[in-house]
Parts: structure tokens; sequence; C-alpha cells
């Protein structure tokens, strides 16, 4: 007979159930999600002032450097242990999927983005969950690390609300984007509205 419990939320498969109980409650609510949620906040982006830094973020889709710009995300468990996030960032969208690693990816969160796969190693802190890129894949196959975009990321709580510090950069490059701010759940027809009124 099927388990009809779901299956595991990446994070829980990748940390254990005991480390994300230990998140702060905002963090913990986004990383245990058993169903579909909204969430819209604020963020502050900073942009890389290099022109092919600015041209890479254009080519990803990533966000425009901007202050205090509304943010939506969804977040979306698919019932296989793997979730979706659908961002937007004013005008920008983009959305990736998130699974836990298995084989020679085992204790590491692999993040499908477009034709790329990003390897995160996740450590708890003191103030939240940080993420750090260990590798990369294109198409499923591995590239070299001197290429491969450094993110470090920090996702914290803050009276409530859900935060997070995302810093981008390539060694060969330099900065590329940072952006930081804040998440609360909303219901989806509010998310929906908050851009409109943008």
């Amino acid at each position: 007979m099927a388990d009809p419990r779901p299956a595991a939320t990446p994070f829980v498969a990748v940390l254990g159930a005991r480390a994300v109980a230990s998140l702060p409650g905002a963090v913990r609510r986004l990383h245990t999600l058993d169903a579909p949620l909204d969430t819209a906040g604020r963020s502050d982006i900073q942009g890389a002032s290099g022109p092919l830094a600015r041209l890479f973020c254009w080519g990803a889709g990533l966000p425009k450097p901007g202050r205090d710009v509304p943010v939506t995300v969804r977040f979306l468990p698919m019932g296989d242990g793997r979730e979706r996030w659908l961002r937007r960032f004013a005008d920008r969208r983009y959305e990736s999927t998130m699974r836990a690693g298995t084989g020679r990816d085992d204790g590491l969160l692999v993040e499908h983005f477009g034709p790329f796969d990003l390897l995160f190693a996740l450590a708890m802190e003191a103030d939240g969950l940080r993420w750090r890129t260990v590798g990369w894949r294109l198409l499923g196959v591995r590239l070299p690390r001197l290429l491969m975009p450094r993110v470090d990321a920090l996702e914290a709580g803050e009276n409530g609300r859900f935060t997070f510090d995302i810093d981008v950069a390539f060694a060969w490059l330099g900065p590329v984007l940072r952006y930081k701010g804040w998440l609360e759940a909303v219901p989806a027809d509010e998310a929906v509205a908050r851009h409109i009124r943008q």
C-alpha cells in the first residue's frame, strides 16, 4: 500500500526534521509546507555597476536594482519532495525548482533554474539558515567551480516575517546582485492586488 503521507520537503530531507524545527518560526513555516503558500513583501536590490554583470542579470531575468521593490513569491509543494518557487520582483519574474540531492549530491539542496542546477550546502546559524553554492551543472554536466556563481544567502525571521539577504557574485566577474527584504503570507488574490497597485 502506498504511503499516504506527503514526501518530506527538500529542506527537511537535507537538514532533518529536528534541525528544521529549531529554525526561526517564519523560516520553519516556509520550509515545512504541505500546501501552496503565497507571500508578498518588499526588497532593496543593489545591482552590479559593470556592463557585463548587468547584461548577465538581464539575460537571467534577475531583479533590477531598486529600493522598496514589491515582491511576491508563490511556494508550490509538488507532492514528490520537490517545490516550485515562482518569484516576482516588480516586473521581473523567474522560477526555479528545489529538491534534495541524491547520489553524488546527497546532503545538498539542488535548485533547478532553466538549464542549470545550482548545488547548495545548507548550514544552521544562530540567526537562521545559510545557503552557499558548492557546485553547478549545465544540462546535467558538472561545470568548473572557478566559473560558478557564488551565492551566499541568509534566511532569518524578524517580527514574524521571513527575511532574506542574498549576495550573488562570480570570481571572474565580481559582484552581480545583492537583494535583501522580507515576505509574509497573504491570500493569493492579495498578492496579485499588491502588484496591480504598484
